[in-house]
């Protein structure tokens, strides 16, 4: 079973509307640090009919700002066009030049955003409850560990 992974870093890869992620599958958001900047959006690997599928995970990092919902019953991700970023920036008080804003979009048209540095993905065939291949986690912050 195969395990792909791409980063994006650098100011090539966003251009002002460039979509750079698209899933029709389910996402929540698994996991946030604030000492590491990171948050970490998660498609379980067990199908809401039981089925046994690949687990996706997507990082940003690190993250200087976000809005964002719980759950995406699909998920884009595109970088924020010109006057999306300027707008978003001057809401959130940032304006460093490595800034990347970051738009997540659902199918039924809701629009959060992620402030920061670098976007990731996986896609692997570990079990939910596993650590991500792309994020430290300290121990306390695995949910499995804080709350039964």
């Amino acid at each position: 079973m195969e395990t792909s992974e791409v980063w994006l870093t650098t100011d090539g890869h966003f251009a002002p509307g460039r979509e750079l992620f698209r899933s029709d599958r389910a996402f929540s958001v698994w996991a946030y640090t604030v000492s590491h900047g990171q948050l970490l959006l998660r498609a379980r690997s067990i199908g809401r009919d039981g089925t046994r599928r690949s687990r996706i995970d997507v990082l940003f990092k690190p993250v200087r700002a976000v809005k964002t919902g719980i759950n995406y019953s699909g998920l884009v991700i595109r970088c924020a066009t010109e006057e999306e970023r300027k707008l978003i920036l001057a809401e959130t008080g940032h304006a460093r030049r490595d800034d990347r804003v970051l738009i997540l979009e659902t199918p039924e048209g809701r629009r959060d955003h992620v402030v920061a540095g670098a976007v990731g993905w996986s896609e692997d065939w570990d079990g939910d409850h596993e650590p991500s291949r792309l994020a430290f986690l300290a121990a306390g912050a695995v949910p499995g560990r804080i709350l039964p």
